[in-house]
């Protein structure tokens, strides 16, 4: 996900500043080769920027984020499994029932259990979340 300016061969004296979601992709870094590649899922349909991520174990959690295009932060979480096999990565992405309809936060663990602390962040354009919450993830989703 992420925000990007307009393709410039798109822009027009009106929307010179204009900025679009980015492709929904996910990118895999791996620092030991200083070699990357780009993964499209057909779960990530839309773009998703100034979303909450986390790691636990093998997987990468994304919560919320907002939508140039719907102009709205559904509530989503998404859960990403990266297998490392030899040759090329196994990638795959399971939406859970239970997101939370949040943008530019910030999230922190707490603990060694899987608590964590949400800061901040907006619910809508004109409501930021003035609120620290307690949540627990876990393999059904965040409560």
């Amino acid at each position: 996900g992420g925000r990007s300016y307009m393709p410039a061969g798109e822009r027009t004296t009106e929307t010179w500043n204009s900025v679009v979601d980015c492709p929904p992709q996910v990118f895999l870094f791996d620092l030991e080769f200083g070699c990357s590649s780009a993964h499209t899922l057909p779960e990530l349909s839309d773009g998703q920027s100034f979303h909450l991520a986390l790691a636990r174990e093998d997987c990468v959690y994304f919560i919320g984020g907002h939508s140039l295009m719907s102009d709205s932060r559904p509530p989503r979480l998404f859960r990403l499994r990266v297998e490392l096999l030899q040759g090329a990565p196994l990638l795959s992405c399971e939406t859970l029932d239970t997101g939370i309809s949040i943008s530019s936060a910030i999230i922190n663990r707490t603990g060694p259990t899987h608590r964590y602390i949400i800061l901040g962040g907006y619910q809508s354009n004109s409501q930021k979340r003035m609120e620290c919450n307690t949540v627990i993830l876990d393999d059904k989703g965040i409560h």
